[in-house]
């Protein structure tokens, strides 16, 4: 049986407040976002491959393919590890560019099913 990863409610509480405050967005959408985030970030852990959709800095809607299984991250990891650049973002490898991308927590639309 498939063990089911438990999400960190203290980082979805987290997540929740950030997007309070700088999106003035309400309470129920935040939380709801803060777990789907939470949630996709523990399957990509898990080594699932996720797609998902963020807003980008000029406005556009960026759909992603990325993971963070340990062993594509390892095999991607230059130096001693993810790149400064994406400190404080949510960093992922992203499958399509073979590269890793990163984007900020409180532009995250949602993971897209199919």
């Amino acid at each position: 049986m498939k063990q089911i990863a438990t999400v960190s409610t203290s980082e979805i509480a987290r997540y929740a407040a950030k997007n309070i405050v700088l999106n003035n967005v309400d309470m129920l959408t935040a939380t709801s976002k803060g777990i789907a985030l939470e949630t996709m970030k523990k399957r990509m852990m898990r080594g699932e491959v996720v797609r998902f959709a963020y807003m980008k800095k000029d406005g556009s809607v960026r759909v992603a393919v990325g993971t963070l299984q340990p062993q594509a991250v390892k095999a991607n990891v230059v130096g001693t590890g993810i790149p400064k650049r994406f400190y404080g973002m949510f960093a992922y490898l992203d499958l399509e560019k073979m590269a890793w991308r990163g984007f900020l927590e409180e532009r995250f639309i949602g993971t897209i099913e199919n």
